[in-house]
């Protein structure tokens, strides 16, 4: 190499690609932003830790540990948040901290909180209207399911966390939770009721 000239070299990956210099290589790869690994190019999930590989991905926001005071104990005065009467039998109420319109929602297995882009099979509770984005959510944040005896909630390796009240969530994890606890999603704070199963029996 002639004297005074410095190679310098860099790689870049945007998409799917590396740029090495002014050369453009195809990696045919996703790097997964949770864990780092590299996935095939047409994989959505990583096989390496599970979380959903997004085309844009959230972008991570700083959240204080003690926002919103989330060590409160599940509510009892439901009627303060939510109409009980309008919740399903067979699913659940939720209300959206600073929100006037409660969700009343059905769920058959599962319920997919996030933000819908697609179409999908999925049942996805869409919180793109309420600036869910800039609040830290996740396309497929967190999942509430059902069990024999009430609901559980998952968090699905988000960006930004899952908390159940003071709790933050180990990802795809299953947590039971009581009717009236707190859920939150980023910065998003979510109430959820629903009609406990009488004492003995089990949740159809």
């Amino acid at each position: 190499m002639p004297s005074g000239v410095r190679f310098q070299c860099k790689v870049r990956r945007s998409r799917g690609l590396a740029y090495f210099g002014e050369t453009e290589l195809n990696t045919s790869s996703k790097l997964c932003h949770i864990c780092g690994k590299e996935n095939e190019d047409a994989a959505s999930f990583c096989t390496h830790c599970g979380a959903w590989l997004e085309e844009n991905p959230t972008r991570r926001i700083e959240i204080p540990e003690n926002l919103g005071g989330q060590s409160r104990p599940p509510a009892e005065n439901a009627e303060s948040f939510i109409d009980t009467a309008l919740i399903p039998e067979d699913g659940v109420g939720i209300y959206v901290a600073g929100e006037f319109k409660p969700y009343y929602v059905h769920i058959y297995k599962e319920l997919i909180i996030g933000r819908s882009s697609d179409a999908t099979l999925e049942a996805t509770l869409d919180l793109s209207d309420l600036n869910a984005a800039n609040m830290g959510v996740s396309r497929r944040h967190a999942k509430i399911r059902r069990t024999e005896s009430g609901y559980e909630a998952i968090d699905l390796s988000s960006r930004n966390g899952t908390w159940l009240n003071a709790e933050r969530l180990v990802p795809n994890k299953p947590y039971p939770f009581a009717s009236g606890s707190q859920l939150r999603v980023g910065q998003m704070r979510l109430m959820v009721f629903y009609h406990p199963a009488p004492k003995g029996t089990k949740k159809s």
